[in-house]
């Protein structure tokens, strides 16, 4: 019998490390895999941050200009004069010419300046003056904190009466324009003053700290 002819060598590779690298090839696929996963996470914590960090500081620009705004006011209402009316009265009744008297008063701790009030008594919804006289504006200029200011109205004797018997009704309007330390801006005040017969008394009936008001 003729010798068997020798085998060709085969490629096939049963070795231990030949079975082993697909798994080896997996391991890497997912250690990639785990690595991305992690960056991605780092990169959306950043981004995150980032959007942390710009609304911190939106709020706190906003927080500046809020306390600016809030000093600013707290400046513009303490560093100015307010004007008003302390009291309002009768005085001198039974003279010819019984009298209203007007106590202004600046009750703030700057001095007003160019300060210009009127006082104009109103019987029955009318503005009512002494025959012959005039109603004009009086010219303050300079009101002192705390420091009183008068002035006067006038009646004749029937009116009066006729107020305090309950027949008339009698309306006392101040109106008062003066300026700040800084001549800036016209501050204004109006206050209307009802008489009441029970208490023999005048009590406030209304008035605006607006300019070009319609309390006149």
């Amino acid at each position: 019998m003729p010798p068997e002819p020798p085998h060709a060598p085969c490629d096939r590779d049963d070795s231990p490390t030949s079975a082993a690298r697909p798994e080896t090839t997996t391991q890497l696929i997912r250690s990639e895999r785990s690595q991305l996963a992690k960056l991605a996470t780092v990169v959306r914590l950043a981004d995150f941050m980032a959007i942390l960090m710009v609304l911190a500081t939106m709020f706190s620009a906003y927080a500046t200009w809020r306390t600016a705004q809030v000093t600013s006011l707290i400046y513009r209402i303490a560093d100015r004069p307010y004007v008003g009316t302390q009291q309002v009265s009768f005085e001198a009744m039974e003279s010819p010419r019984p009298t209203i008297a007007v106590n202004l008063r600046n009750f703030g701790s700057i001095q007003a300046l160019d300060t210009i009030a009127t006082v104009v008594p109103v019987v029955d919804g009318k503005p009512f003056k002494e025959p012959g006289a005039q109603m004009v504006s009086t010219e303050m200029g300079i009101m002192s904190p705390t420091v009183p200011h008068f002035l006067y109205a006038y009646l004749t004797p029937d009116a009066y009466h006729s107020v305090v018997a309950s027949k008339s009704n009698l309306q006392v309007r101040v109106r008062i324009l003066y300026k700040g330390p800084a001549r800036e801006k016209n501050f204004c005040y109006s206050e209307r003053f009802a008489y009441d017969p029970l208490t023999a008394s005048f009590r406030a009936s209304g008035g605006s700290d607006a300019c070009g008001s319609d309390v006149f």
